[in-house]
Parts: C-alpha cells; sequence; structure tokens
C-alpha cells in the first residue's frame, strides 16, 4: 500500500516501494543533468511500483519532450490509468505535475506552466518541477520565467545542497536570456566548479560567449570542456555552439566539418538534434557555403516527421530550412500550409503571432524571393520569440534578413540592418559584412 514518503530533496512523494523513489530520483537528476537515461530510469521506477503515480507522470513528460504526435499519443496513454486531475493550489505534488502533463498533452503549454509554478510554490524543492516548467518556458519563448521561476526558489537552495550547482546553472540560463551577461557568467561558473559535468552550465556560458562575440573564449571553452559533456544526449546542441563560433570567425571549412563529425555524425530522427543540423546548414549556406548534398540527407531523414499534425512550430520552422536548403519547395509549402490551420492553444498563439510568417519568410527565401522575406521579416521579428528557442537560434531571423536585403538589392536597408547588429554586438562587424558580401552586397553600401 502506498504511503507519503520523501525524494532525496526532501520533497513528498507517494509511492509503496521506498526503493522504487531511489531510482526515480536518479532518472530525474539524469534529465536535470543531461546524462544517463532518464527514459530508462523512469521505466525501472514504473515496474518497480505500479502505485508510484510520480514515475508515470515523468515518463509521460520525457515522451513530451520528442514534440511530436506520437509522444503526445504515449503521453496520453501513460497518463490515462491517473483519473482526473486537481489543480487547485492546496492539491498534492502528483496532481500539480499530472495537470501539468495533462496540459502539456493538450498542446496547452501555457496552462501546463501554471500547474508547475504552483507545484514549486507548494515544494520549491521540487526538483522536477523546476526542470520542466523552465523548459516549458523555453518552448514559449518566455524569457522572463526562465530566470524568475529559479529565482523565486534560490533561498530553497543552499550552497551545501548536492544539487545547488543544477540549480546555478538553470539559473544561469534565465539570466543570459535576459541578457544579465555578467551574472549568468558568474551563475554557469559557480555551477561547474560544483559540477564540471553540468551540460546545462556548460550550455548557459556558451550561449554568454555567443551574445557577447567572445569567440576566441567561446571556442577555448568549448574544446577544452568537451569531454566532460560530450558523451550527453545533449552533446550535438553543444558542438553546434561551437559550430557558430567558427562561423562567426570565418571558418567555414571548419564548421562544415564539425557538422560532418559532431552535429550529424549520426542521421538522429529526434527534433532537437535536427533543428541544430538544419540551423547551422542555413547559416553555412547564408556565408555562401555549398550545403545542397547535406541539406538533401537532411531533408530525406526528416520527411517521415512531418506528414502528420503539427506539434511545435519551431520544429516546423527548421524543417521547412532543411527542406528549403535542399531545392525540396513542395515539400517546404507542404510544411507551411499544414501550419496556417492549427488547433492545439500554444501552437496555433505562437503561429499567429509570428510562426507562421517565419515559415512562409523562410519558404519564401530559400525559392528565390528575397523581397518577399523581407517583408515578412521586417513585420514579425520583434514577436518572434513567440515560438520558442533562444536568442542564438533566433537570430537567423537577423542573418537571413540581411542576406535578403543583399539580394534583393536593398543597399539602405542592408546597411541600416548591419549597422544595428554591430551596435549591439561590436565583434560582429566582420561576420556581418562577410555576410553581406556573400549575398551580393558591397562594402560600398555601409558608407554614410
Amino acid at each position: 500500500m502506498s504511503e507519503i514518503r520523501v525524494d532525496r530533496w526532501g520533497v513528498p512523494v507517494r509511492a509503496a516501494d521506498g526503493g522504487a523513489v531511489g531510482v526515480l530520483d536518479q532518472a530525474i537528476e539524469d534529465l536535470v543533468g543531461l546524462t544517463g537515461d532518464p527514459v530508462g530510469g523512469a521505466e525501472a521506477a514504473i515496474a518497480a511500483d505500479g502505485e508510484l503515480a510520480l514515475a508515470r507522470i515523468f515518463r509521460a513528460y520525457l515522451a513530451l519532450y520528442a514534440t511530436t504526435a506520437d509522444g503526445v499519443a504515449q503521453a496520453g496513454q501513460l497518463l490515462e490509468p491517473l483519473g482526473p486531475a486537481d489543480a487547485s493550489p492546496a492539491a498534492s505534488r502528483e496532481a500539480h505535475h499530472l495537470a501539468a502533463a495533462r496540459a502539456w498533452a493538450d498542446g496547452d503549454w501555457h496552462a501546463a506552466t501554471r500547474a508547475l509554478r504552483r507545484a514549486l510554490v507548494a515544494n520549491p524543492r521540487d526538483l522536477l518541477a523546476l526542470k520542466i516548467a523552465q523548459d516549458l518556458s523555453f518552448f514559449l519563448g518566455d524569457r522572463r520565467e526562465l530566470r524568475d521561476l529559479v529565482a523565486r526558489v534560490l533561498p530553497a537552495w543552499p550552497e551545501t545542497d548536492p544539487a545547488w550547482g543544477f540549480v546555478q546553472g538553470m539559473y544561469a540560463f534565465g539570466l543570459e536570456e535576459n541578457a544579465d551577461y555578467r551574472a549568468a557568467e558568474d551563475a554557469a561558473r559557480r555551477a561547474l566548479a560544483r559540477g564540471p559535468r553540468d551540460v546545462w552550465a556548460v550550455h548557459a556560458l556558451a550561449h554568454v560567449f555567443e551574445m557577447e562575440g567572445s569567440l576566441p573564449e567561446g571556442v577555448a571553452f568549448l574544446t577544452s570542456s568537451a569531454p566532460d559533456w560530450r558523451d550527453s544526449y545533449f552533446a550535438v546542441h553543444n558542438w553546434w555552439h561551437l559550430g557558430l563560433y567558427l562561423l562567426e570567425q570565418g571558418r567555414a571549412d571548419d564548421a562544415l566539418a564539425l557538422y560532418d563529425e559532431r552535429v550529424r555524425a549520426v542521421s538522429s530522427t529526434e527534433w532537437l538534434d535536427i533543428v541544430d543540423a538544419a540551423a547551422l546548414l542555413w547559416r553555412l549556406a547564408l556565408y555562401g557555403t555549398d550545403v545542397t548534398t547535406r541539406a538533401a540527407a537532411l531533408a530525406t531523414d526528416i520527411r517521415d516527421l512531418v506528414g502528420g499534425a503539427p506539434t511545435y512550430i519551431f520544429n516546423d520552422w527548421h524543417a521547412v530550412m532543411a527542406f528549403g536548403l535542399a531545392g525540396d519547395h513542395a515539400r517546404a509549402a507542404q510544411v507551411v500550409a499544414a501550419n496556417r490551420d492549427l488547433t492545439a492553444p500554444a501552437n496555433r498563439q505562437a503561429a499567429e503571432r509570428a510562426g507562421h510568417g517565419l515559415l512562409t519568410a523562410f519558404s519564401a527565401f530559400a525559392d528565390g524571393e528575397p523581397r518577399t522575406a523581407v517583408d515578412l521579416l521586417l513585420d514579425l521579428r520583434s514577436d518572434a520569440h513567440a515560438v520558442g528557442g533562444s536568442h542564438a537560434q533566433r537570430d537567423i531571423i537577423d542573418l537571413t534578413l540581411i542576406a535578403a536585403a543583399a539580394r534583393s538589392g536593398q543597399a539602405g536597408l542592408a546597411r541600416a540592418l548591419v549597422t544595428e547588429r554591430v551596435a549591439r554586438k561590436p565583434p560582429a562587424e566582420p561576420s556581418a559584412r562577410a555576410l553581406l558580401a556573400a549575398n551580393g552586397g558591397d562594402d560600398t553600401w555601409l558608407t554614410w
């Protein structure tokens, strides 16, 4: 018979088997640390204790991370035996998480984050709620919550706590996305001093270097720290960050080799990896590298992923990049069309605010219509955070806009955009000039 126990962070959890709680704890820590086998751990906990509802909910969360229709269906099957959820402020821990998981599966990601915020008010040391809430805030493009949902629980995580470093790494990423780069770097380095294998903290510091244009420092950091994170299932994304540094340094050949040897060494069909591959290829193409063969291979790998109902427009935006680069404009147009009449609340709102325009603009750019891309991107880039992702990921919008202005012969606009970019990030001037030149522009355009 189940009873109230506590997990390794002192938070109540209802279970019949204390050993199963320990297995679940480790699986949760694996997710937070982006290491190990969270799925295997969740399934082992379910097998060990059929009354451990939080293990089923956790396994549903992991299915939902795939951001696919199949993942949504699997999550629904996992949650079905658990009965109705109570989302009231006084609900149990399991009830808050069940409400969050059901809302996520229903496509109402805002409701899911609200349930998790309630869970954190009730139990500030609920590490699972903190992790899922920050990731959903990232998917929603809610940069303030990326920072503040961690800030609200910081006092509950003293430096003596073994998980303190994980919380510092999460806080670092939230600070970075809110342009507080010195505080972000400090928090990330505190996390890494506690645990050099903290992949999320590595990732947060990589973002700081990217946003400040500290390219040599970024290359040195990711290269030297690679032994600590290269075995993580998140490693491709950190390699992608290294590719951005290399490309901005003018080292396109090295970035292309990194794509072959690290980013796409394995033909993964996980959206996490596909997004990085498509985004790096698109940037390489903007700077004049022929990526047609690689894009065709990537397009083949993802063809079956985009045939069903759209789940996350951020993914489909990157599918449009892959198909466009491969010259498969018909399939890119199909992805654009599929995102016109969405039903899931969060995805529909993102599409209406900016997502559908982004898909249309990138499809037009790839199909040789840069003026159309300019007109669309100028209007929507201020709202582009609605599709999710980080500032570094969405920077591809500004890069594409500069390229489109150059390709359509709009010299004055290209000059204004390059000037804006360099004012925001002075070290980006050489790469901005290179981008202009690669797309038919001229240095004389930058003369005032």
